[in-house]
């Protein structure tokens, strides 16, 4: 079942007072919405995936990426469902926030890109279990 643009602002929501807690704020482009539901990624990206995406994210990499600054690119790597999200880091004058602007989406195995990549695993390697 394809993600809405409703399904994506929900999610958004609830990024961004999890995600203000390091001063950053999360948004989608235009083509991020477009590509979760491209049949290139074989496999329907789920909203589900999205949101433990970022939340392994937020645990594991919050504080560096939120340290890059303004201007930075980066992509967020899940080794377990084998989900890409390139993302730029732009300051934002009128909220005084950093934005993480996630740029597009993309399931994809060996997914290379000469930018850092914040790698994370499932939840049992990722908690130590």
């Amino acid at each position: 079942m394809q993600v809405t643009s409703k399904q994506l602002k929900s999610l958004e929501v609830v990024l961004d007072k999890v995600f203000a807690k390091i001063g950053m704020d999360v948004e989608f482009t235009k083509h991020f919405k477009q590509r979760i539901n491209d049949p290139r990624n074989k496999e329907q990206i789920t909203v589900k995936e999205l949101a433990i995406l970022f939340k392994k994210e937020y645990i594991r990499w919050g504080k560096k990426i939120a340290q890059m600054g303004p201007d930075a690119e980066a992509v967020m790597k899940d080794l377990s469902s084998d989900i890409n999200v390139p993302f730029k880091l732009e300051w934002n004058n009128q909220t005084k926030e950093l934005e993480l602007v996630a740029k597009t989406i993309m399931r994809k195995k060996n997914f290379s890109t000469p930018n850092k990549q914040y790698k994370v695993e499932s939840f049992k390697s990722f908690m130590g279990k």
